[in-house]
C-alpha cells in the first residue's frame, strides 16, 4: 500500500515538474514585443482622405485630393535633392547645379485608389507597443526613413515609418502621438516614396481600344475621319472612305499617338505652347474622349518640350520628347 503511495506521488511530482518547466520554455519563447494583430491604428474611409504628405531627409512628398463632374483624382508634387553628377577623372568638385531640388508634378487617379484604400482606416498587420530608446535600432526608429502624414476630413494623422521588418516587405512604423510602435504593410511606404512613378497616372482613358469605333484627327486647321474595323486581334485603322481597307499609314500614326506617357504634371501650364494635333474618339454611342498634343518652350536640352492632355488627365503632362516628335513630323503627311 505505501509502495503504491510512493508511486502515486513521485509520478505526480514528475508530472508537475514537468509541466512548470513547459510553462517557463514555453514563457522564455514568447516575443517580447508582439502583443496583438489586426489592429486599427486609426479610422477613416476612404473618399474622406483629402490629402496625404510624406517627408524624409532626402524628399517630400504632397498630394491633395480634387473633384469634379468626372470623378476624384490627386495632384502634387514630389522633390527631390538633386545629386550632383561626380567629376570625371581628377575634374575636382562638381560644379554646383542650379538648382539643389528637383520637382516632379503627380496626376494619380486608379494608382492613388489603392493607397487611400490602405491609409483608411490604416490598419496594423500587428502592434509591437512601446519600445524603450535602447531598442529603437532594433525598429530602425533610430533614424527613420520619414513622416507620413494624412489629412482624413478635418483630422491630421501622423505616422513615423520605421525600418523592415527581417525577411519581410513590411515595415515598423510608430504613431507620434501614442509612441506605440507597429507593423504596417509595406506599401503603406513604398507607395509615398516612390509617389513620381508607383502613383504616376499612366492610363491616359478610361475607356479601352476595343471600345473605339473611329476618330477624328484635327490639325493645322484640316481633318481627317478614321475608323476602327476588324475583330478581335485582326482589328485595324482606315480612312472612312474606305472602310475595309487597312490603311498602315494610319495605324502607324495612331500606334505612336497611344504610346504617349506623361513623366510629369508640371503646377504651371507651360507657356507658350503650340497645340500640334487633336484626336477626337468615338464609340458605338458616340464621343469617348479626346487627347491634344502640344509643343512647349525650349528644355534645357535645346530641343522643345512636348505635352499632352486627355479627358480624363484634365491637365497637362509632360512626354518623352522622341515619340511626340514622331507624331509631329507625320501629322502633316496623315492630314493633308
Amino acid at each position: 500500500m505505501i509502495g503504491k503511495r510512493s508511486i502515486y506521488v513521485h509520478a505526480g511530482l514528475v508530472v508537475t515538474g514537468a509541466a512548470l518547466a513547459l510553462s517557463v520554455w514555453t514563457r522564455d519563447k514568447q516575443p517580447k514585443a508582439l502583443v496583438q494583430s489586426d489592429v486599427t491604428i486609426w479610422q477613416g474611409k476612404p473618399r474622406d482622405v483629402e490629402s496625404i504628405s510624406f517627408e524624409s531627409k532626402k524628399k517630400r512628398v504632397s498630394l491633395t485630393a480634387k473633384k469634379d463632374d468626372i470623378g476624384r483624382y490627386f495632384t502634387g508634387t514630389v522633390t527631390k535633392d538633386r545629386t550632383p553628377s561626380p567629376p570625371p577623372g581628377d575634374a575636382g568638385a562638381p560644379e554646383p547645379a542650379a538648382e539643389s531640388t528637383v520637382t516632379t508634378g503627380v496626376l494619380s487617379i486608379t494608382p492613388v485608389e489603392k493607397l487611400v484604400d490602405l491609409l483608411a482606416p490604416l490598419k496594423a498587420i500587428r502592434t509591437v507597443g512601446q519600445v524603450a530608446a535602447d531598442r529603437e535600432a532594433e525598429f530602425g526608429l533610430d533614424d527613420p526613413e520619414g513622416t507620413l502624414t494624412v489629412k482624413i476630413g478635418d483630422a491630421e494623422k501622423k505616422l513615423l515609418i520605421g525600418g523592415p521588418t527581417p525577411g519581410g516587405g513590411d515595415r515598423y512604423a510608430r504613431d507620434p502621438g501614442t509612441r506605440e510602435v507597429y507593423v504596417v504593410k509595406g506599401d503603406v511606404f513604398t507607395k509615398v516614396d516612390a509617389a513620381d512613378t508607383a502613383l504616376m497616372e499612366r492610363d491616359l482613358h478610361e475607356w479601352k481600344d476595343a471600345e473605339v469605333a473611329g476618330a477624328k484627327i484635327l490639325a493645322a486647321g484640316k481633318e481627317r475621319a478614321v475608323v476602327r474595323a476588324g475583330d478581335g486581334a485582326k482589328r485595324f485603322w482606315a480612312d472612312a472612305s474606305s472602310k475595309d481597307t487597312p490603311d498602315e499609314t494610319i495605324a502607324n500614326w495612331m500606334s505612336k499617338l497611344e504610346r504617349l506617357r506623361p513623366t510629369d504634371f508640371p503646377e504651371t501650364a507651360p507657356d507658350p505652347r503650340e497645340t500640334i494635333v487633336r484626336v477626337e474618339y468615338t464609340g458605338a454611342s458616340g464621343s469617348l474622349g479626346y487627347i491634344e498634343v502640344f509643343r512647349g518652350p525650349t528644355g534645357d536640352n535645346g530641343k522643345p518640350q512636348y505635352f499632352v492632355q486627355t479627358e480624363r488627365t484634365r491637365m497637362l503632362g509632360k512626354v518623352v520628347g522622341r515619340g511626340a516628335e514622331e507624331v509631329e513630323q507625320d501629322v502633316a503627311a496623315l492630314v493633308p
